[in-house]
């Protein structure tokens, strides 16, 4: 079926790192290789990675990011399929022959993907990550994969002239860097999907997908790059148009949080050049504006017409900022508001 190359990027996950190589080395597939990407590790990643010296091909990086560590890792390897797999993720036994499978039903697939079972800091079980994700599906899905970012790059398997013929990882993403690949995947090729949770899948605290400065921030640029794709119709247009707006909410949102009042006031603009109908947009940007004491005093005044009690509106008489009801960041994000 052919050769498969593994690619791990890795930075500062010396305490995952073995479990994620075991996990290849204990497939049911075995024409595969193992490369390695340290990407700069300040941990005890090195003296990990020795104990697979004659399994791996291990490469070494200064700290530049897993978009470039994974491109490196690519172009160093030869297999005819290439997996990614992230050092703090680990794949079930039959996950490669499962997937090789799914492509020798259809030569047309670029891609294979799963579902994933997530286990949170806290010990929490997610058995499927796709069932909160009814729109990932086989065939072409970049529509789909547009609204819901479902396809994660550890349960890829992308036939190598696919991915050199739209391109590796865009090295200038600090985030997102994996969904705009997967994203011009999905618009040249059909993806296959395997139902079953193939990865098991760490979230954590420190991942680069738990951080909300870089993931709004790069929301916006992942559907910017989705507009500059070639020949789209008029409702993909419209639809990215749509996306957008709802990106630069989010980050406009954000920044209001943050307190940084121009950037959130930027955002929000540039939501409703996106899509003037965003009424989040418009609600928060006008919230933004409004003096924070009179968003306390209103925020009471709606909660006391709301329970009809005496003692809340006699409360919002004399409201103070210190003394209202905090506001919180979730309620700007839902669009209930205009100030954190």
């Amino acid at each position: 079926m052919g050769k498969v190359s593994v690619i791990i990027p890795a930075y500062n996950c010396a305490r995952y790192l073995s479990s994620a190589i075991e996990s290849v080395l204990a497939q049911s597939y075995r024409d595969f290789e193992i490369v390695v990407v340290d990407d700069g590790s300040t941990d005890d990643t090195e003296s990990v990675l020795r104990r697979f010296a004659a399994s791996i091909r291990l490469l070494n990086t200064c700290h530049q990011g897993p978009a470039a560590a994974r491109n490196r890792g690519i172009k160093a390897s030869d297999g005819e399929y290439v997996a990614f797999l992230d050092a703090d993720d680990w794949w079930v036994p039959q996950k490669l022959d499962e997937q090789l499978a799914e492509f020798e039903k259809d030569t047309a697939a670029g891609l294979v993907f799963s579902d994933l079972e997530v286990l949170s800091d806290d010990g929490m079980v997610t058995p499927s990550f796709l069932s909160s994700r009814p729109l990932a599906a086989s065939g072409y899905v970049f529509d789909q994969y547009l609204r819901s970012r479902f396809i994660l790059t550890s349960s890829v398997l992308v036939r190598r002239k696919c991915l050199e013929r739209v391109g590796l990882f865009d090295e200038s993403m600090l985030s997102l860097e994996d969904c705009e690949l997967l994203l011009r995947l999905c618009y040249e090729y059909k993806v296959a999907l395997v139902s079953k949770a193939l990865v098991h899948r760490r979230q954590r605290a420190g991942n680069l997908t738990s951080n909300e400065e870089l993931g709004t921030q790069y929301a916006m640029r992942f559907y910017g790059e989705a507009l500059a794709l070639p020949a789209l119709s008029p409702g993909r247009i419209r639809e990215v148009h749509r996306q957008l707006s709802v990106a630069c909410f989010k980050r406009g949102a954000y920044c209001l949080s943050q307190r940084r009042m121009d950037e959130c006031r930027s955002s929000l603009r540039s939501s409703l050049k996106h899509d003037w109908s965003n009424r989040s947009a418009v609600q928060t940007l006008i919230g933004s504006y409004v003096p924070e004491g009179w968003l306390k005093r209103l925020r009471c005044w709606k909660s006391w017409l709301k329970t009809g009690n005496l003692n809340a509106g006699k409360l919002c008489s004399g409201v103070s900022a210190a003394g209202a009801p905090e506001l919180t960041a979730g309620a700007i994000r839902n669009g209930k508001t205009g100030r954190a």
